[in-house]
């Protein structure tokens, strides 16, 4: 048997996206609020000595998230549980520790969508609407099935609701360990009330905090976010493969004398006397990074000689859903994340990840 010629195998696809917005007059960047599960948050601040307060506190502060081990999916039906956290706030629940290719997967988004991931077998058992993956390969794997929980038609006594509460009730029996975190739309109200509400059902709701990490490089070379004349970087491609090695704590050194080393930090370039990298990983809901991207452009526009300034979002690799409701693709990396850049004179970067070829989304 001949050996397959593996240098002709194409590369898994993957998509990047790159944008540029006027962040002193555009709110939040859509790929922002389109992203609904975030697993870890990197700023990386150039020239910086001191950290601005109100940075530390929008990911600091009330940010603990729950943890629900075996739970009964059809509990998310409750009525009440939906009109007091699904409508009154955004609810964020995502199945954990788990692999998407190999498991059934749920999520709830905070657009109020039940999203189901399930094989082959219990998706027919489970006789509701969905479609096939569009990973899976005839034979059908995998289905999606989509619940919109704030339907109108989604109450008590009428079909729909009826239907899907039969079918998660009788005919869907596993159990998920999810996270859940709820922003309330109402700032008097405790985001831990949907812990209690779990708990007075004889859940046991385990409080989870998120964990940080700071590290700071001295006398560093760091390059130059630069335009051509139809405002794209010829640096791009180089500029966030150094931003990648930083983040990651890579070697950034010279070392004429050291072969294996022979990374240099690309050009242009200018010489800062310290980056501060903060890292924040665990759950973190949408509203939590339109607050970090609120405490960045601030301190942007108060320091607007700093060359750039980074925010990394990386979303989790098993989550049934990326962007939106577009399915998460499981075949390859798992990647769905965005960084932005801070730029002097009010610009942003926006630069969308996707290691999926069925994905293709716009960045705006």
């Amino acid at each position: 048997m001949l050996c397959p010629e593996t240098w002709n195998f194409q590369p898994p696809p993957h998509h990047i996206f790159v944008n540029i917005v006027d962040f002193r007059k555009t709110n939040i960047p859509a790929v922002v609020k389109n992203h609904y599960f975030n697993h870890s948050i990197s700023i990386v601040l150039p020239d910086t000595v001191t950290i601005p307060q109100s940075l530390h506190n929008c990911l600091s502060k009330d940010t603990d998230y729950y943890r629900i081990n075996n739970l009964c999916i059809s509990d998310l039906l409750n009525i009440e549980f939906i009109e007091a956290f699904v409508k009154k706030g955004e609810i964020n629940i995502l199945t954990i520790e788990n692999r998407i290719d190999l498991q059934n997967s749920i999520c709830v988004t905070p657009t109020g969508h039940l999203v189901l991931s399930l094989f082959t077998d219990d998706y027919h058992a489970l006789g509701l609407e969905g479609k096939p993956s569009a990973f899976s390969h005839k034979p059908h794997t995998r289905y999606m099935v989509d619940i919109d929980l704030t339907s109108e038609t989604f109450v008590p006594g009428k079909k729909n609701y009826d239907r899907v509460r039969i079918a998660l009730e009788e005919r869907l029996t596993q159990k998920f360990d999810v996270i859940i975190s709820w922003d309330s739309s109402n700032i008097n109200i405790c985001p831990s009330s949907v812990a209690a509400w779990f708990h007075a059902r004889n859940y046991n709701v385990y409080l989870c905090r998120q964990k940080f990490s700071q590290r700071t490089k001295y006398s560093l070379a760091i390059p130059v976010y630069e335009d051509k004349h139809n405002n794209k970087c010829k640096t791009d491609s180089d500029f966030f493969e150094w931003l990648g090695v930083f983040n990651i704590d890579g070697d950034l050194s010279i070392k004429e004398e050291d072969y294996a080393n022979t990374y240099r930090c690309p050009s242009p370039s200018i010489q800062v006397g310290q980056v501060q990298y903060l890292q924040w990983s665990g759950f973190f809901t949408r509203r939590k990074i339109q607050k970090a991207y609120d405490a960045l452009k601030q301190y942007a526009l108060s320091r607007n000689t700093l060359p750039w300034i980074s925010l990394d979002v990386q979303g989790f690799a098993d989550s049934p859903i990326s962007f939106n409701l577009k399915e998460h693709m499981f075949f390859t990396d798992g990647d769905n994340s965005y960084t932005i850049i801070f730029r002097s004179k009010g610009e942003a970067v926006v630069r969308t990840s996707l290691s999926s070829n069925n994905n293709k989304i716009k960045n705006n």
